[in-house]
């Protein structure tokens, strides 16, 4: 409906009944008091203008043209009030609304355009109205401060759009910056605790979701002898390596510390099975590196498929408590709850 990139669809929807009530509460009331007047003509036109700003009200899901109809009748209607007078010569008073309603429903360039032809049109009409014998302005000084005046609202008008607009998508980058921030974990670009728990409540991840709690082998062994910029590193390197083996499906989060979280959806326990495997291989196949810095890390991992009536918490800590056998009979494997009671690798 409207161009402008600072409304949203309910405020723009919202401003155009605004402006149509307005405009034809308006429109039907001038329209009586020109009948009154002897203004037949305007009178009638008036009451044409009426229903086309009562047809937001009437038509739905017509916003955008309804919109621009009845932007271009509000033109009309200043055309003709211009070539007319108006009701006493007041007609030209009118022009003065034009512009800010034009930026809103046409934005800043295709509404500067406009406003531009709707210019130059009224200043022809100013110009041969009383040569043409239609209405005599009192003298050609109130036709010209009356274009200086529309011009100076409209260039204003423009202005005003345009930083309207610009501190507008500012606001939607930041937003969408805070939104990213809420979301993901800044060090290693995974989903957050929070959100990987937001996420979880989609039904895609009720019984038959498996659980893969990750924990990193001997973290802080690795940041007292490398310091902590490397054992954040070795995070972002893990992070990495989880991203390349999970699907798009999947969640990957990280969940704490050098703790990761995967979840894969129901129906993917083999999948999973073989993501964990996965992991192992790329860890063992690659090793981190980073200046001098090159040493092989390795992961635990605690497997748990979801059982009906599960809730996470307890799906999570069943994870947790395979991570820590995982982690109590060698470490650098993966442990789930079927085999917790033999203590043997998944």
């Amino acid at each position: 409906m409207i161009d402008s990139s600072s409304a949203s669809d309910k405020d723009k929807a919202l401003f155009l009944r605004v402006f149509a009530f307005i405009g034809a509460i308006t429109s039907f009331v001038m329209s009586v008091t020109s009948y009154q007047d002897g203004y037949i003509t305007l009178s009638f036109l008036l009451v044409i203008g009426g229903f086309v700003f009562v047809s937001p009200f009437v038509l739905k899901n017509r916003d955008r043209t309804i919109a621009v109809l009845m932007l271009y009748a509000l033109y009309s209607m200043m055309c003709f009030l211009i070539v007319s007078g108006g009701n006493n010569g007041t007609g030209p008073l009118w022009l003065f609304i034009v512009s800010p309603v034009t930026f809103f429903i046409r934005g800043l360039k295709r509404g500067a355009f406009d406003l531009i032809i709707l210019a130059i049109v009224i200043s022809v009409l100013f110009y041969f109205t009383d040569k043409l014998g239609y209405y005599s302005y009192p003298n050609h000084y109130f036709t010209t401060r009356v274009m200086l005046c529309f011009s100076i609202l409209c260039i204003l008008g423009g202005f005003y759009e345009y930083y309207r607009n610009k501190y507008s998508r500012e606001l939607i980058e930041q937003l969408k910056i805070n939104q990213k921030l809420a979301r993901i974990d800044a060090m290693t670009d995974l989903f957050n605790r929070r959100y990987a728990t937001e996420c979880l409540q989609d039904a895609r991840f009720n019984e038959g979701a498996v659980f893969l709690l990750i924990d990193v082998d001997n973290f802080k062994q690795v940041n007292d002898t490398y310091g902590h910029q490397i054992g954040d590193d070795v995070l972002t390197f893990i992070a990495s390596i989880l991203k390349s083996v999970s699907g798009e499906e999947d969640i990957v989060a990280r969940w704490g510390g050098e703790e990761f979280l995967i979840v894969t959806p129901q129906g993917h326990e083999r999948r999973a099975r073989q993501l964990a495997e996965n992991i192992h291989q790329q860890l063992a196949q690659h090793a981190f590196q980073q200046g001098v810095h090159n040493f092989k890390v390795t992961l635990s991992i605690g497997l748990h498929q979801r059982a009906s009536n599960e809730s996470i918490d307890h799906c999570l800590s069943v994870a947790d408590k395979c991570l820590y056998l995982a982690k109590s009979h060698g470490k650098n494997q993966t442990v789930a709850e079927l085999d917790s009671k033999t203590h043997s690798p998944a």
